[in-house]
Parts: structure tokens; C-alpha cells; sequence
């Protein structure tokens, strides 16, 4: 904390030597959580022997997250300066810890740049906005481009609690064209960037990764408040080869190693649409789908240490996926002073009938065409168990809730998630489970090959807004495993999360 201050005292003594400012901000957030979880691996076991489905030999010993009770602190600064009537600037650092961490480990007392960027409003041109640095960059529901991916991070709760961390910047420029009612947005950011390849040195691989994209927008202004939406979005990766086979706990269908594949390429096109058909009624739909390339090493894996070797070869096989997802919500015209509402969700998002054909010990193998959805960079289900287990790939995820205000300043919802797999599970279509603890895939060896159904969520969630500028909040939740899984991986999840928010 005394490192955060610090920093934003610097940025509010040395700025007025740099520019003239007309106006600046501070404003910033504090929040304690409480977090309390159980079974996140459902009770899935690491076989040492072997990582296919259908194994009879050792099972051998529990993985993943099994029990973990911590309170956790995340704080904000931010400063916001507006230089001329059009150009603006805005910094925010945040510190990300649990309580008890040494300093000597990292994040204990690390201050981190969460945003730095400049706005330059009608920039050359009146319609245009130009924002250049570390921002925040968002598309419709988060379904494809949102900040994340939610369920994972590279930050300090790296191997705590990934889904539950506040950044969800990038580093990047964003042009905004507004010709209402179009409004059409074009982005560039860095996906990802090693060591070797910044240096450009001849004796290390260098891998990266790019996202770019196109967004329009368009409000048809009509009495039903009807928006569309068309999109194309890119992911250009890497120029080094990695090990990225099952067997290393390292990669699932749908979660990218997008820094380090040669020739990894996706594009998504797709379309979105908004509308309010009848008073308190809002109704939402998206399709995407995915083509590029999804690159192939040829690797060996140890059947008694798990360990990987690679021979180095690369190939590659052509993305065909799609997703699709539909969203409602109805605040009811009874009980008005309760604010009742209801809510529903459908999401599809394809998998592959064959992943694990992919890896082997003879030439690179391919099934010429990749189905699984890759999550990309999504931000949805956040705070949820199946969120923190599964990346949104190969999956049906059907959703019912509700939520009401009994009290004043208090708020109440519930929601049942029933979750399914897209694509039959196999020996050539492995589950996999990912951790928000350690953000490692589990590999699941007892499945039921012949099911689909992965299982129901139960969430509760009770919100108090003690004050304008203080909140509390409780979330319980649970995750049930469905008939995809073998009694010995059966384990429900469960989570407890309380937290205190105070806003400046």
C-alpha cells in the first residue's frame, strides 16, 4: 500500500512539469474477499501411468485443487487529467495479494500498471477518438473479446485464485470513429511477447502473439432500441515452436498457448444483435465462428515420468468452429418495489472428436480440421465454478435465474447452470479440467465415455449497499458433477465468497 501511494503522489508532483492540466481526478477502490473453496478438481486423479481415457492401471493420486481458504485484498488508484478540452490521460496501479504474503514472494507488496493510456479526441478528424496504451478493450457481452480470458491470469493471483483478479488490460491502440448511429472501432493490441523475441537475438526463440480487429456498431433507433452489431477479430501467433502436448498438464481444447505456436492463426467473424421487443424485456443473440490455423508439434511423452520431448517438426490444421449464444432478461410488471426480474442463457461453443490424434510418437498427425472453440481473449460467467474449471470450449451451458430486492439496499439472485459437452468424449477427445489455484489442466481419467452431461450449478448471491460509497456481498455456489464423470471423480465443488467494497 505504501508503494502505491507513493507512486501516485510521484505521477501528481511530476505531471504539471510536463503539461498544463485543467483538471485531475483521483478516485480509486478497495475490496477484501473472503474465499473458501472445495473440490475444484471434482476429486479428478493424475495418472502417471497413462493420460488416456480408458486406463486400467493406477489412477494414481488426487490433482488439483482440493481445499483452500484465504482472504485476499485488491486495491486501485486512479488518476484521471484532462490536459485540453480534448486530449485526456489516465493511470491506475493495483495491488493484488492475500493477506499473509511474504513480501519476499511475488505480489506481496508489487504495485502493478493496470492502465496508462492517452485520449485524443477528434484526433486529425471530428469523428475520431484515438486511444493509445494500457486500456481496458471490450466487445458487446465479453463473449470473444472482453479483457480475459476470466479464467485465467499471468498476474499475482497466478496460482491463487486467477478467476478472481481485477485486470483486464492490454496493452494496445483504439481507434473510434462515432457517426451516429454507426459507430465503427478499429483495435490492435500485444497478445503476447517473450524475452527473445524483444531482444531480436540470434541464440534465443522469440515468440509473440497480436490480436487485431473491426467492430461496427449500429443503432437502428427504433421504439424497441435495437442494436447491431458485425465484427472480425485476429489472433496472429508466434514464431517459436513449444511442447504442447496433454501429458504436460499444459494445454485443453479451447485454451490457446498463443505466444509460443508457429503459424497459429485465428480469425472471427461473427454478429451480434440487442433488442427490446416489450417493456422490460431485452433479448440478445451472437454467432462467431472461427478459421485460421491451428499449429501441431510432434512430441514424445514418458508413460512412466509424464515427461515431453519434442523433435521439433511443426504442422498445422485448418479452424472450423462456431459458437452461438442467446441471452433474455425480463424485469417482471408485479411486485414493482421488489424489482423482480428473470433471466435466461444458452451458449454453444463446438469441440473436436479427435484433439489427442494431434500428438504422437511417429510423424505429426493431424485430423486436417480443428473444432474446438478457442475462449480467446472472453470475459463471461465470472465468479461462477464451472468458469474456474472448464474454458469455454466443447460445451452446451443452459441458464435459468432470478433475482428480486426484498430489502431496500439489498439485492438477492439465483442462477442453475447445466452444462453438456458439445463433442463425445473419447481417448481421441480427453476432459481436461483447468484450476484457478495453480492454472494447470487436470487430466480427468476416469470418464464415462458414452455421456455428455458434465453437470448443474447452483449459484446464490446476496448483495447489501451499506452506503453510496460501501457494499458487501456473499456468493455461495455448487457445482455438481454430471453422468460424464466416474464415481471416484465425482466430488461436488462448492465455493463461499464474502467480500467489502469501498469505492473513492
Amino acid at each position: 500500500m505504501k508503494k502505491l501511494l507513493v507512486a501516485v503522489i510521484a505521477v501528481l508532483i511530476a505531471s504539471p512539469a510536463f503539461a498544463s492540466i485543467q483538471n485531475v481526478k483521483v478516485s480509486g477502490d478497495i475490496q477484501t474477499t473472503y474465499v473458501n473453496r472445495q473440490d475444484f478438481s471434482l476429486g479428478a486423479l493424475n495418472s502417471p501411468i497413462d493420460l488416456t481415457l480408458g486406463d486400467s492401471g493406477s489412477l494414481g493420486t488426487p490433482a488439483g485443487l482440493k481445499s483452500q481458504s484465504l482472504v485476499a485484498e485488491q486495491t486501485r488508484v486512479r488518476v484521471d487529467a484532462d490536459l485540453s478540452d480534448n486530449i485526456s490521460a489516465t493511470v491506475r496501479l493495483i495491488n493484488e495479494r492475500a493477506w499473509g504474503t511474504p513480501t519476499s514472494v511475488a505480489g506481496g507488496d508489487d504495485v502493478d500498471l493496470d492502465l496508462a493510456y492517452v485520449t485524443l479526441r477528434e484526433f486529425l478528424y471530428s469523428p475520431l477518438t484515438l486511444t493509445v496504451g494500457r486500456q481496458e478493450i471490450s466487445f458487446g457481452n465479453g463473449f470473444i473479446i472482453g479483457g480475459g480470458p476470466n479464467n485465467s491470469t499471468t498476474g499475482h493471483f497466478n496460482g491463487v485464485a486467477g478467476d478472481l483478479t481485477e485486470i483486464d488490460s492490454v496493452d494496445g491502440v483504439k481507434a473510434v470513429l462515432d457517426y451516429k448511429p454507426l459507430t465503427l472501432t478499429a483495435f490492435y493490441y500485444k497478445e503476447g511477447q517473450t524475452v527473445g523475441s524483444l531482444r531480436g537475438l540470434y541464440s534465443q526463440d522469440g515468440a509473440n502473439s497480436d490480436a487485431y480487429g473491426l467492430n461496427a456498431n449500429y443503432q437502428l433507433g427504433d421504439a424497441y432500441n435495437t442494436v447491431l452489431e458485425a465484427y472480425l477479430f485476429s489472433r496472429i501467433s508466434g514464431n517459436a515452436i513449444a511442447a504442447q502436448g496433454p501429458a504436460t498438464g499444459t494445454v485443453a481444447s479451447g485454451v490457446s498457448t498463443s505466444s509460443a505456436d508457429k503459424g497459429d492463426t485465428l480469425y472471427v467473424p461473427g454478429l451480434r444483435a440487442s433488442t427490446n421487443p416489450i417493456k422490460g424485456l431485452n433479448v440478445q443473440g451472437e454467432l462467431a465462428w472461427q478459421l485460421g490455423n491451428h499449429s501441431v508439434s510432434n512430441e514424445t511423452a514418458n508413460q512412466t515420468t509424464g515427461a515431453i520431448t519434442t523433435n521439433g517438426i511443426q504442422g498445422s490444421e485448418h479452424r472450423d468452429a462456431f459458437a452461438a449464444q442467446a441471452l433474455a432478461s425480463y424485469s417482471l410488471p408485479v411486485l414493482e418495489k421488489y424489482k423482480p426480474s428473470v433471466n435466461a442463457g444458452f451458449t454453444y461453443v463446438s469441440g473436436d472428436k479427435n484433439s489427442y490424434e494431434n500428438y504422437g510418437t511417429d510423424s505429426v498427425k493431424s485430423a486436417k480440421v480443428y473444432g474446438a472453440w478457442d475462449q480467446f481473449d472472453k470475459n463471461q460467467n465470472g465468479g461462477t465454478i464451472y468458469n474456474s474449471i472448464f474454458p469455454l470450449s466443447n460445451l452446451y451451458i443452459y441458464t435459468l435465474g432470478a433475482s428480486a430486492a426484498p430489502l431496500q439496499d439489498v439485492t438477492t439472485s439465483f442462477t442453475w447452470s447445466d452444462l453438456f459437452a458439445a463433442s463425445k468424449l473419447s481417448d481421441q477427445n480427453p476432459l481436461y479440467l483447468i484450476q484457478p489455484n495453480a492454472e494447470t489442466v487436470v487430466p480427468v481419467t476416469s470418464t464415462k465415455k458414452d455421456a455428455r452431461a458434465l453437470g448443474n450449478e447452483f449459484d446464490i448471491n446476496l448483495g447489501y449497499a451499506y452506503t453510496e460509497d460501501v457494499s458487501f456481498g456473499v456468493s455461495l455456489g455448487w457445482f455438481v458433477p454430471g453422468s460424464v464423470f466416474a464415481s471416484e471423480n465425482r466430488s461436488t465443488a462448492s465455493q463461499a465468497i464474502a467480500d467489502v467494497r469501498v469505492v473513492f
